[in-house]
């Protein structure tokens, strides 16, 4: 989508929960969220690079839906765009309860959220 509007991407992950080790007591605890983050952002970024345009990447921990805020406020950006919310227990709940990343930004942000289905045509020319 970026590159039929000509934008620049700012691509972002949220550290949260899933990218937490099991045993927050364990002695290589924080060297273990370091490792998940770099191998999600070497992932991200391999993707990126076989796409034409410009982009950058971002990986920070706090309120996923206040940091995509900052972000997207930080370079006037005209939309922010989500994947699908997660499925389970817990994402229904906080869905329910308007907690979502997106029911958040649609809610208490100031620009157009944009959400895109896992299994989208989009989605799939990325993943080939």
């Amino acid at each position: 989508m970026a590159i039929a509007l000509n934008a620049y991407l700012h691509v972002a992950h949220v550290v949260d929960t899933d990218d937490l080790p099991i045993d927050p007591d364990a002695a290589d605890w924080d060297q273990a969220i370091a490792e998940v983050v770099e191998r999600e952002r070497e992932y991200a970024c391999s993707m990126l690079t076989a796409l034409p345009g410009n982009w950058s990447y971002y990986a920070r921990r706090g309120n996923p839906a206040q940091m995509l805020s900052v972000i997207a406020d930080d370079h006037d950006a005209s939309m922010i765009v989500l994947g699908a919310p997660r499925h389970g227990v817990v994402s229904l709940v906080e869905r329910l309860l308007g907690e979502s990343v997106s029911a958040r930004l649609i809610h208490h942000g100031n620009r157009p959220v944009l959400l895109v289905p896992e299994h989208s045509a989009a989605t799939a020319r990325l993943a080939q």
